[in-house]
């Protein structure tokens, strides 16, 4: 018969990797960890892990195991979490932007909060990728990246407003696209990478047509962008949550808020196994 705690064992081991890493998780010794794991693949008749010299891969007999159990040994562990029978909190691993992080999700976590977050910043694409090998719990996710064992649901809609350097007077401007367009050839741009990504695609649904510019600066951080704006490096587009309280304090300015807005989803990405877990019900009440 199995163990339940072969299975505490077990998914702390593929959530935090080593042996030694569950051991401080679950306080107890990285002999008592092996021991049950190696329990568990011996009455399974499997092996859940490889073995590296940094870290312990998840086989595919681990992957489906543990999204077999994970939301039930949740369920189990909740039920002490809700009634306060245990002092242990629950860690919860986010990943997230650093720009949403800083902006959207850490103004709403509380000092009080008895639980214990681990935020992991970074790209959605590398985010996801983590969050697929269970070293995340879920991912605030700027973009879908199908995968049939992830599911998404819908955060926040974002808009993206052209914004420039504090003092301009807009008012001298001809407001029309076409002049407008014309007059932001001659300033100086700030991107978020090379490729203009977030720049190209404003431009093509607002002005119908590729951008042809050569930036001043790349600031791979959109917060980093907005404080060159406001220091006055040049021009540049950026989510309406990030730039509005900035335009209303005349910090920047902002040159246009489309009619038709250019919108981006932000997603909650989750393992389907853990739709129902205690962690996940945790980060719906704190995101929402």
């Amino acid at each position: 018969m199995v163990n339940l705690e072969w299975y505490r064992s077990f998914i702390a081991v593929y959530q935090v990797g080593t042996a030694s890493g569950a051991a401080q998780v679950l306080h107890i010794t990285q002999p008592a960890v092996s021991q049950h794991l190696a329990a568990l693949e011996l009455a399974l008749g499997t092996a859940l892990f490889e073995r590296t010299s940094r870290k312990m891969l998840p086989t595919e007999a681990g992957k489906r195991l543990y999204n077999q159990i994970a939301a039930a040994m949740e369920t189990l562990e909740s039920i002490t979490t809700y009634g306060s029978f245990v002092e242990t909190s629950p860690i919860i691993r986010l990943g997230t932007s650093q720009e949403f992080f800083h902006e959207r999700i850490l103004e709403k976590l509380s000092a009080s909060d008895q639980n214990c977050y681990v935020i992991q910043l970074g790209l959605t694409k590398d985010l996801i990728t983590q969050l697929q090998a269970g070293n995340l719990d879920a991912v605030v996710a700027t973009q879908k990246i199908l995968h049939p064992d992830i599911e998404y649901q819908l955060l926040f809609e974002e808009s993206f407003w052209l914004v420039g350097p504090p003092n301009i007077n807009i008012s001298a401007l001809q407001i029309d696209l076409v002049s407008l367009d014309i007059w932001l050839k001659n300033q100086s741009w700030i991107a978020y990478s090379e490729e203009l990504p977030i720049l190209r695609r404003f431009w093509r649904l607002v002005f119908g047509r590729r951008i042809d510019v050569n930036p001043k600066l790349i600031i791979p951080d959109l917060r980093g962008i907005r404080q060159a704006i406001a220091l006055g490096f040049g021009f540049s587009v950026l989510p309406d949550y990030l730039c509005k309280d900035l335009i209303a304090n005349n910090q920047l300015t902002l040159i246009l808020q489309p009619e038709q807005s250019v919108t981006n989803q932000i997603w909650l990405a989750l393992r389907k196994a853990d739709k129902q877990t205690y962690k996940t019900k945790i980060l719906l009440e704190l995101l929402y």
